[in-house]
């Protein structure tokens, strides 16, 4: 039997009875569980030295805890930081490959998004934007794991859904809003333009008639997560 461990506080891998565990600590489980590397190479395999030890790789692939990352080489992939990681074809947000990529230049920008040569990526999501080099957070203080709006000088992103605005100066943000932002004509939720979910009857008095599912995009607003205009609440 063969043993070895790779020890770290919260996960490790070990090999045993002719095959590689991966075991990991978990609370809300009562202690150490584990799961088998499934068709890992036992010979081959070893750890790929990060915070959280989560990678590993054998003579054939690579692996997140004990799943393989799709298209990983194993001969030259390399973590940088966090959950971020690059190989000779593209880069990788834990055990995913990150649309688009490739790891010419790969930066990170933070714990969700990154970059390189000719494009900015959220997790693993391409945003694909018009400048990499004019990309931007629009509240530098926004919390980057509710959401962040970004600007390409080009277009508005919600994490990784582009505004799809063709209004570009005219587009007013809210921030803490989950994506809500609008234009002069309409309004958009994220990559959508805005519907309600629920008709309502207001009171226009320039028309001194009832309407129904009217938004008033003039005054429209959203705090704390509350939409409404001059008609009162919306949702």
């Amino acid at each position: 039997m063969i043993l070895l461990n790779f020890y770290s506080c919260s996960s490790e891998y070990e090999k045993r009875e002719n095959k590689v565990y991966y075991r990991f600590w978990s609370f809300g489980q009562g202690g150490w569980n584990e799961k088998i590397v499934e068709n890992a190479d036992l010979q081959s395999f070893s750890e790929i030295k990060t915070d959280d030890n989560l990678y590993g790789r054998d003579k054939s692939n690579v692996y997140y805890e004990n799943i393989i990352i799709p298209g990983a080489d194993p001969k030259t992939f390399k973590h940088i930081k966090d959950g971020y990681a690059v190989d000779k074809n593209r880069a990788y947000y834990y055990n995913d490959s990150i649309s688009n990529s490739s790891p010419k230049e790969f930066k990170i920008i933070d714990g969700y998004f990154s970059k390189n040569w000719n494009n900015v990526f959220y997790t693993n999501k391409s945003l694909n934007v018009c400048s990499v080099k004019d990309f931007t957070f629009v509240y530098k203080d926004e919390e980057s794991f509710l959401g962040r709006w970004s600007t390409d000088g080009c277009f508005y992103y919600f994490n990784n859904y582009k505004v799809p605005s063709k209004d570009y100066k005219n587009i007013e943000l809210f921030k803490g809003s989950d994506g809500m932002a609008k234009d002069t004509e309409f309004i958009y939720d994220k990559d959508q333009k805005y519907v309600l979910p629920h008709e309502r009857t207001v009171f226009v008095k320039e028309k001194a008639s009832f309407v129904k599912d009217t938004i008033d995009i003039k005054t429209f607003t959203v705090e704390n997560y509350i939409c409404q205009d001059k008609f009162g609440r919306i949702n």
